[in-house]
């Protein structure tokens, strides 16, 4: 199960990993304006485009920048040399990276969670069943005694059939008490390994993207991963403008747009940059070893591609358009004071009507 109970249809876009690193790299670079990969092409074969050759051809451009060959690093340069390949090696080798989505001991324990919550309602239902049952039961003496009631003129005759109803009644009462503190307590335990998969959910259901839990998480290990290998990274938050939010009158309008706004961001991103919807319309993405200089060029990207599009709400063409907030990720950064700080910085781009603004600058 890929992100939780509702993602069942959460399209691939990638987790991260746990990677080992050492600290003896004083400096890593990033994928920034004054530490871009070098293109190696006279390490490369000339006219070898085999994915092994690819593979030879990263390991080397990672060495060459001083960056340590480990899984979550490899990745991130796999994805990022594509940008120079032609649109066939590009669907050959994303080929590779969709076979390695495997069951993380997380998404194994979550399923764990699933099967259990499943197990409790069963028990639940046959409990409910079996109450009906003695419910049913109730149902049938009462007709039998009012039958015999009718028919009896002796009163003695008539105090044994109350006698012998209340004894029933009694009886039938008392496991009907039990059952329903037995219902009670199965659905407790229901609702408690339910609420603990809702803990472990990390996708929005509604854009089938990640959702605020699994954006936070993933920004506090890029704090703790920039503390050791002192590599930059930046978040960048962003929403529609001002002027277009006056303009959206309804939620299915907004709703609308923002899936449309959600498969453009799908389309620009790295899979190993994290896309995720924060709340309140605003969606978020972790960009992976980009510095600031390298969030903007992004950023205006993405507004150029947005612009470009119009949605049709009703018989009204409306043409998208955004504003974002960037703060940079580095050696120093604490998760709570990035997301403080970019938030900030997407409120500042929204009052004054601007692309983006990066925090820290003016």
């Amino acid at each position: 199960m890929r992100e939780d109970l509702a993602g069942a249809n959460l399209p691939n876009f990638e987790t991260g990993g746990i990677e080992e690193r050492t600290s003896s790299f004083d400096s890593i670079p990033s994928f920034d304006s004054t530490s871009t990969i070098q293109s190696q092409e006279e390490s490369k074969p000339a006219n070898d485009d085999s994915i092994e050759s690819y593979g030879m051809h990263i390991i080397q451009t990672m060495v060459a920048n001083g960056v340590p060959p480990t899984p979550y690093n490899y990745k991130i340069y796999f994805e990022k040399l594509l940008e120079n390949k032609s649109q066939d090696f590009k669907n050959s080798a994303i080929q590779f990276l969709q076979t390695e989505l495997i069951p993380s001991e997380k998404q194994a324990s979550l399923e764990n969670k699933v099967l259990k919550a499943q197990s409790r309602m069963i028990n639940t239902l046959r409990l409910v069943s079996a109450l009906f049952s003695n419910f049913q039961l109730l149902q049938n003496i009462l007709k039998k005694h009012e039958k015999e009631i009718d028919s009896v003129q002796n009163a003695n005759i008539l105090q044994n059939i109350i006698t012998l109803f209340e004894r029933e009644l009694k009886k039938i009462g008392e496991i009907s008490t039990k059952q329903l503190k037995d219902i009670k307590t199965a659905y407790d335990q229901t609702t408690n390994v339910i609420e603990d998969i809702t803990q472990e959910i990390i996708c929005d259901s509604r854009y089938n993207i990640y959702n605020q839990r699994f954006l936070e998480n993933k920004i506090q290990m890029e704090c703790q991963d920039s503390a050791i290998d002192k590599h930059k990274s930046s978040l960048l938050l962003l929403k529609i403008t001002k002027n277009l939010e006056k303009k959206v009158t309804s939620e299915k309008n907004a709703v609308l747009i923002n899936k449309t706004i959600t498969k453009i961001l799908q389309k620009t991103a790295n899979r190993s940059d994290i896309l995720a919807y924060y709340g309140e319309g605003i969606f978020g993405i972790l960009l992976n070893h980009r510095d600031k200089e390298s969030a903007k060029r992004f950023a205006n990207n993405l507004s150029e591609k947005i612009v470009e599009t119009n949605v049709y709400l009703g018989d009204e063409e409306l043409s998208l358009s955004i504003c974002s907030g960037i703060c940079e990720i580095d050696e120093q950064s604490k998760a709570r004071e990035i997301l403080k700080n970019t938030l900030e910085a997407l409120k500042k781009a929204s009052n004054s009507n601007l692309s983006f603004v990066v925090h820290g600058e003016k």
